[in-house]
């Protein structure tokens, strides 16, 4: 029993020296690791930085448009009003579309 022990032990040592053979790899692993996660963390900070930027800007845009919607309903206003003028210029160019029609006439007063 006594060489069972030991033939356990050195095959546990065994496994032990095996797991650390493959330290140094696992290393350089997590190095490798590292510089990538800090240069993830420095892109990172850079895209806060420019949407801080960014967020600034739309801040001043809201702020500049802020007003043109009153401007924009009393333009409404203004345009619905000029419906009923433009009307009235359709009627009072009826007749001269009709003469326009007349041939000669017509040509002449096109300024043909």
């Amino acid at each position: 029993m006594a060489s069972e022990g030991r033939g356990g032990l050195i095959a546990q040592l065994r496994r032990i020296a095996t797991a650390v053979e493959v330290l140094p790899e696992v290393r350089d692993h997590l190095d490798k690791l590292d510089v990538h996660v800090s240069e993830m963390s420095a892109e990172v900070t850079r895209m806060r930085e420019g949407v801080e930027a960014l967020s600034g800007k739309v801040d001043g845009l809201n702020a500049g448009v802020g007003g043109l919607d009153d401007q924009f309903e009393g333009m409404r206003g203004e345009v619905r009003g000029l419906d009923g003028h433009l009307a009235e210029v359709r009627r009072l160019l009826q007749p001269l579309q009709a003469l326009g029609g007349l041939g000669r006439i017509g040509d002449r007063i096109r300024g043909g």
